[in-house]
């Protein structure tokens, strides 16, 4: 019994052994090669690739390497560089990291139409320029991509264009918008108003203030009373920059100019993330009709003009004490 067990382990190591025999020792090369995964490739698929660019050394190693562990499930499409000549396990590692992830482009929330397209030309990785065919889903009833760039990373392989990265990110948009059910509607509002809406959230504060935003939104559109955004004067005049606005500003004869004019402006005024989106058909319940940041992280909510004013002045003392940078 024992003679026969010591036989089989030592079949199981030569096993094994011989196993690795058909794998790399090395984890990592000074030499490199990119890798293009694309949507839908097999295991098989990236073995085989790997393996024609002399990354591994057999195929069903890697394979099998695969096939027992879960996160190789999370290799994303797109270009890899990986090293040459390494193990099977290295090649899978590297297939995960994000650094060696090359034509990745994102953005964060609340940027705007113009400043993505900017960062899009000159970052290289998209050929060609946008079509003025180009535009969002029929059900928003607009030709205009503000607000539809959905800010998040994305990966654009060789060849590229611009209007296919554009065509990515109004996708990302549309799931996020199903996800949100924005494009269900809210109360009276179309998805294209909520989108509006949204966009106003982003640029106005920080996420765990998002749901109070837009029941202060809510509020003022319920008694016609001016929105008073000052992200949207912002908008307006092309700007970014002090909570606090010069008077010279709130003059300025523009539909964005929400002191001047009631309800909502023309289009959405920046480009806002799924947390913008939740918030705005998941407001929170609240009569506030003011809010003022007094310093940063303590935004202040009241339905009382009195009490919004004496934060008010807090927050210019603030200002004036250097507190905001």
């Amino acid at each position: 019994m024992l003679l026969t067990c010591s036989i089989l382990t030592t079949s199981a190591v030569l096993f094994h052994n011989a196993f690795l025999l058909n794998d790399y020792i090395q984890t990592s090369s000074n030499l490199k090669t990119k890798i293009l995964i694309e949507s839908g490739d097999t295991g098989t698929d990236i073995a085989k690739k790997l393996y024609q660019s002399g990354v591994i050394k057999v195929t069903k190693v890697f394979i099998k390497i695969a096939i027992n562990q879960k996160k190789s499930n999370s290799i994303s499409p797109g270009v890899h560089e990986i090293d040459l000549k390494i193990s099977a396990q290295a090649a899978l590692d590297q297939l995960l990291e994000p650094t060696r992830k090359l034509g990745v482009f994102g953005f964060v929330e609340g940027l705007r139409k113009a400043e993505i397209l900017n960062l899009l030309e000159k970052s290289k990785l998209v050929t060609g320029k946008l079509s003025q065919s180009l535009m969002p889903d029929e059900v928003y009833g607009t030709k205009n991509l503000e607000g539809f760039l959905f800010p998040a990373q994305y990966s654009f392989t060789p060849g590229t264009t611009f209007d296919d990265a554009i065509t990515q990110m109004v996708d990302r948009f549309k799931l996020a918008a199903r996800s949100s059910n924005l494009d269900k509607g809210y109360l009276n509002y179309s998805p294209y108003q909520l989108l509006i809406i949204a966009s106003m959230v982003q640029a106005e504060g920080d996420t765990q203030d998002f749901a109070k935003i837009s029941r202060v939104i809510y509020n003022r559109m319920k008694i016609g009373m001016p929105l008073q955004i000052n992200a949207t004067i912002d908008y307006a005049t092309n700007t970014r920059g002090k909570i606090r606005l010069p008077y010279k500003r709130l003059e300025i004869d523009s539909k964005y100019n929400t002191y001047k004019y009631r309800g909502l402006p023309p289009t959405p005024i920046s480009n806002p993330g799924e947390d913008a989106m939740i918030a705005t058909v998941e407001p929170e319940n609240g009569d506030w009709l003011y809010y003022v940041t007094v310093k940063p992280n303590d935004t202040r909510f009241t339905k009382d003009f009195n009490e919004f004013n004496k934060w008010a002045n807090e927050f210019r003392a603030n200002e004036d004490a250097g507190l905001f940078g």
